[in-house]
């Protein structure tokens, strides 16, 4: 039987690390927050779901144009030096690139997902001003607890229990994610095994 394993020009060290990654990331949402900002002052008051969609699409796009141009990479991505490419070291092609930026949105939102409902079910932007509200008199997040139950329609203690688990879901969930990316040889992470794709250092 014929051998179909890829062979890679890659030595383990030769892989991007998850450190890197994470600093790249930063960068890349600095580089973008001025467009994330952009696109919300466009759209009025009331609508943030629609705003946030157009600027992901807007940054999923640019992503993988980014992706698939001479950089091989973001700009994150650039600065520090490492680029992706696909398991067996060529460019990867804009429908590779968008579809590794689609897999990494889907593995988001399925690790943040208990996020994503909070938003959906609460107005959390008026909860913050309340409870902005109440540290400015110096009051306790219980002492509102009233006021807050008036935005949430639920008991306080109830949103407070689903806000604590829909935040550790997520934080044990990206954990996972994280250890996926720092724990193999190759640095690998679930996206990049699903689209065959690795970062590597250098330039390319």
């Amino acid at each position: 039987m014929a051998d179909t394993t890829i062979q890679t020009p890659f030595n383990h060290a030769d892989y991007a690390g998850f450190w890197v990654r994470f600093f790249a990331a930063c960068i890349d949402l600095i580089v973008y927050l001025p467009f994330y900002y952009g696109v919300k002052a466009v759209f009025p008051q009331g609508y943030d779901w629609y705003a946030e969609t157009v600027f992901g699409v807007f940054a999923l796009i640019t992503y993988a144009m980014f992706f698939a141009s001479r950089m091989k990479g973001s700009p994150g991505m650039y600065l520090l030096r490492f680029h992706i490419c696909k398991a067996d070291g060529s460019r990867v092609s804009l429908s590779r690139a968008l579809f590794w930026g689609i897999t990494s949105t889907i593995g988001m939102l399925i690790c943040c997902a208990g996020v994503v409902y909070l938003q959906s079910r609460f107005d959390l932007n008026a909860v913050q001003d309340l409870l902005i509200s109440c540290r400015a008199e110096n009051l306790t997040e219980a002492d509102c607890a009233r006021e807050i139950e008036t935005v949430v329609n639920i008991p306080y203690q109830n949103f407070v229990e689903i806000y604590y688990a829909a935040a550790g879901l997520a934080v044990f969930l990206l954990i996972i994610w994280a250890l996926s990316i720092a724990l193999p040889k190759d640095k690998i992470g679930f996206h990049n095994l699903i689209c065959q794709t690795r970062f590597v250092k250098g330039r390319g």
